[in-house]
């Protein structure tokens, strides 16, 4: 499941959050855009250390691509065990903690490691950077030492080289200036390394570039809103996945504040413009120095199936999802979110075989290509289905004319290739000769009676279901009905036939509306009237889940379990402040029936 090319798409967050009891352990915070964060596994530690002394400040995770696997590095130290700050300076511990992982999900044991050189008073703060000169790499902290000449213990940079993590050359004096100096990060950028530290004594950031990563090869870089800036560490630095920018983060801890942003277009300039209030948002929990890492989607899918808040599903922008068990797979078919007006053209297949780690099978169909002849863009609200060894794939699409259609492809595979029909299947034309109400041509979803025969359900402002051809990609227009009793409706209909009775389910409101929600009525018949019961999806506002809507429902023959596939605003919602309903991200939630057979509302 890890992916080792450079085409990252997120953001992993590892830091420790203070000295509180459960504070000096490991926790993950995830993001997309790298300024704003949400906390993984609950706002609670992903790693904990029973070794050394039971706790780790500093972690730093580093990517093996040559070994396909993840180090991370901490520092061995809890300061709530009630030492002190003077015995951890001058009688702390002289190891690293380590832990290793292939995916981000699944970690091994913690080990230690004794990287402080006798009578090192303590090792804080080790970070790691390889050296592709040298095959290796070049592992770095802060130690308080005292030399021959020396009337005190001084904080100085020690490093050590490693090509596994568990064995080490000797460690060796790496910086020493006049002033103590802590916590050291560095980054490789166009061949050259910068190196930011704490100046441990007036307590600001200072700056160097090299040409290598010899001790020797470093000379400062004036920049001066850093070295303004007082009272912070744990500086933090990495580059913009989508952009030639560069943020480096520093944790405010004489005020308590946590990380504060700061950006820059030029390394080498030194200048930095101090991010303000509501351009990032660092999460619920307050953050201490720890590192970041670029990561993958498929990495960030791992996270959220591992971590997440058990409703996200997908990293990245997706919406109206449907999904469908083929064989022992199941798999999702999105709408490509994230841009102005709708107007992705891209479609994309995910499959997982648990619900919860999704894999990304490719794009499918784009609009912006002669994949589908009729269309011109705005790849919307997909549908799948199967029939006769064939797989079905309806989505909708803007015409020359600009009015919305539904058109279909076929492939012999889930994850296809998928061949479009040069025609759409349903047009706005086609309703109004029928004279079918309709808003938008949209909103597709598929129904399989239990006589075989296949249905076509669609719509926005007003809801119609037509029978499908034999063939799965033409419709008996004989056939082709409104849908009464849908209150309120908007978009979005789908049915379920369950002990007799057929479930509709509908979105209502807007989807760029916190209120974007989904109701719920049954009827007797398939082309109804329905008869409006209650929500069965609404926002919680507590959980920051809103604009809940356009779902599917598909159930699990073998575990008789239905599940609903939904969207809902892009979480940290301080993200977006306009365009909501375009920035949207996928979540599923189990269905159940209460004693009376209907279907109970899902609880978020």
């Amino acid at each position: 499941m890890l992916n080792t090319n450079t085409n990252y798409a997120g953001y992993l967050f590892v830091h420790f959050i203070g000295e509180q009891p459960d504070g000096e352990q490991v926790y993950f915070s995830y993001s997309e855009d790298g300024l704003h964060w949400k906390d993984l596994n609950g706002g609670k530690p992903v790693l904990r250390s029973n070794l050394g002394e039971q706790g780790v400040r500093d972690p730093f995770l580093i990517r093996s691509a040559k070994e396909n696997k993840f180090y991370l590095i901490a520092t061995d130290l809890r300061i709530a065990s009630g030492k002190g700050w003077g015995v951890a300076v001058n009688e702390g511990s002289r190891d690293i903690v380590v832990w290793e992982s292939s995916n981000l999900m699944d970690w091994s044991s913690p080990w230690t490691v004794t990287l402080g050189t006798p009578g090192a008073g303590c090792v804080w703060a080790p970070e790691a950077v390889y050296d592709e000169a040298a095959d290796e790499f070049l592992v770095f902290w802060a130690s308080a030492t005292q030399d021959a000449d020396e009337s005190e213990r001084k904080q100085k940079i020690y490093s050590a080289r490693t090509k596994n993590f568990r064995t080490f050359t000797p460690s060796v004096k790496y910086i020493e200036r006049e002033n103590h100096i802590i916590d050291t990060t560095i980054l490789a950028s166009s061949g050259s390394y910068y190196r930011y530290s704490k100046d441990e004594t007036t307590k600001n950031i200072r700056v160097e570039k090299g040409r290598s990563l010899d001790k020797d090869a470093f000379t400062p870089l004036h920049a001066p809103v850093l070295e303004a800036l007082m009272g912070v560490e744990g500086p933090q630095i990495f580059k913009f996945n989508d952009r030639d920018e560069w943020c480096l983060i520093v944790d405010r801890f004489a005020e308590g504040k946590g990380y504060l942003p700061l950006l820059t277009t030029d390394l080498d300039s030194g200048n930095f413009r101090i991010a303000s209030d509501d351009e990032f948002d660092m999460g619920k929990t307050q953050k201490r120095h720890g590192g970041i890492l670029p990561i993958t989607a498929e990495e960030g899918n791992c996270l959220l199936a591992a971590y997440g808040d058990g409703h996200q599903v997908l990293a990245g922008q997706y919406a109206d999802p449907d999904v469908a068990k083929f064989g022992d797979r199941y798999y999702m078919y999105p709408t490509t979110d994230g841009f102005d007006g709708w107007s992705g053209t891209q479609f994309k297949v995910f499959s997982s075989s648990d619900l919860q780690y999704w894999q990304d099978e490719g794009i499918i169909l784009d609009l912006a290509t002669d994949d589908v002849p009729w269309a011109i863009g705005n790849a919307w609200a997909p549908a799948i289905a199967s029939h006769n060894n064939k797989y079905y794939f309806y989505f909708c699409g803007k015409m020359p004319n600009q009015e919305s259609a539904i058109g279909v492809a076929i492939a012999d595979s889930p994850t296809g290739p998928f061949r479009a029909e040069p025609e759409p299947l349903i047009t706005m034309g086609q309703l109004r000769h029928l004279g079918i109400k309709m808003g938008q041509a949209i909103d597709p979803s598929i129904y399989a009676e239990q006589d075989g025969k296949m249905y076509l359900l669609f719509g926005n402002g007003d809801a119609a279901i037509v029978e499908l051809g034999d063939d799965m990609i033409t419709v008996r227009e004989e056939t082709m009905r409104n849908i009464a009793g849908l209150h309120d409706f908007r978009e979005a209909v789908t049915v379920l036939k369950r002990d007799g009775l057929y479930h509709f389910t509908w979105s209502c409101d807007d989807t760029g509306s916190e209120d974007y929600h989904v109701n719920y009525g049954t009827s007797e018949s398939l082309y109804g009237p329905v008869t409006y019961h209650y929500p069965v999806l609404s926002k919680n506002v507590e959980k920051d889940m809103l604009g809940t809507g356009h779902h599917c429902i598909f159930h699990d023959s073998e575990t008789d379990q239905y599940y609903m596939a939904y969207h809902r605003f892009v979480t940290p919602l301080s993200r977006f402040s306009e365009g909501k309903g375009y920035h949207r991200e996928v979540c599923i939630d189990p269905i159940q029936f209460g004693a009376d057979g209907r279907m109970k509302p899902v609880v978020l």
